[in-house]
Order: structure tokens, then C-alpha cells, then sequence
């Protein structure tokens, strides 16, 4: 390989090129790690950990504000299901961080929450929830269709 055989110590791993420790990715109690973002927080900025999240040209991110029930519904959603994505990455680097897995598992439940909740007021957001023998996901509208409302949402 490129670097076998070689006599530089090279340490590749994800925490020495963001030049972090382990200890950065503690948390205070169970359920949060102080260098997360909210769920959110962590949507709107497109990251959920703080120490990475690098605003662009000093510009900001638009703070989303749902028209109506369905769309805030729908970003409860969006938000909780972003988290749960930037976690798993996270996880997959440190499969044994049993704090960062609590916090994982927190965003899912909201998420199954956040998903039955709207599926129970709106109709379904995937095909494979059903309700009976009749096929409820081709009716419209369709969640991301703009119904006047927040073209984000």
C-alpha cells in the first residue's frame, strides 16, 4: 500500500485532522452532548455538532417558520430525521460511544413520534404505511407540494 513500509507516523483518524480529543465528545448527563446543536438548530445549519459547523462568507442560515400545522408537522419531521442522519455518520466512526448512541436513540423515537403524529392528521409520508388495502400515499397532496404555504417546507 501508499504508506506501508514507511518510517513517518502518520495518524489519519478523523479526531487528529479536526484537531479534537475524545473528551470534546462527552456528554454532562444521558441525554445531551454539549456540542450538539438542537435537532433544529442542527437542520437549519446543515450540521448538528457545533465544533463543526462553518458558516459560509459569514452569510447565515434562513430560520424556517411553518405556515400552518401540516408544514410544521412536516419540519418536526425533516428536523429529527436530519439529526438521526448526522448522528449515524458520527456513529460510524465511533460505534462504541455509548452516549453518542443514547442521543441517537432519542432522535429516533422523537422522530417515529414526529412521523406518527403527522401521518395520523395528514395520511402517510411513504408507501409502506398503509392504512388497510387502499393505497392512502398516491393521494394528493403530496407533503412537499406548496399548498401556499413555505416553499422550504
Amino acid at each position: 500500500m501508499l504508506f506501508d513500509n514507511n518510517d513517518i507516523d502518520l495518524d489519519f483518524s478523523l479526531l487528529n485532522i479536526a484537531n479534537l480529543n475524545n473528551n470534546d465528545f462527552l456528554m454532562n448527563d444521558k441525554n445531551t452532548m454539549p456540542n450538539l446543536f438542537s435537532a433544529k438548530d442542527g437542520f437549519l445549519r446543515g450540521n448538528i455538532f457545533k465544533n463543526e459547523y462553518k458558516p459560509y462568507k459569514n452569510l447565515t442560515y434562513i430560520d424556517i417558520k411553518p405556515k400552518n400545522d401540516q408544514e410544521a408537522k412536516l419540519f418536526n419531521v425533516m428536523q429529527y430525521s436530519f439529526a438521526i442522519n448526522d448522528m449515524n455518520l458520527y456513529l460510524d466512526l465511533h460505534p462504541d460511544d455509548k452516549k453518542a448512541m443514547a442521543v441517537f436513540e432519542d432522535f429516533v423515537k422523537e422522530a417515529h413520534n414526529c412521523k406518527k403524529e403527522y401521518e395520523e392528521s395528514y395520511g402517510p409520508l411513504s408507501v409502506t404505511h398503509t392504512k388497510g388495502n387502499n393505497f392512502d400515499w398516491i393521494d394528493n397532496p403530496w407533503p412537499w407540494e406548496n399548498l401556499g404555504g413555505n416553499m422550504y417546507v
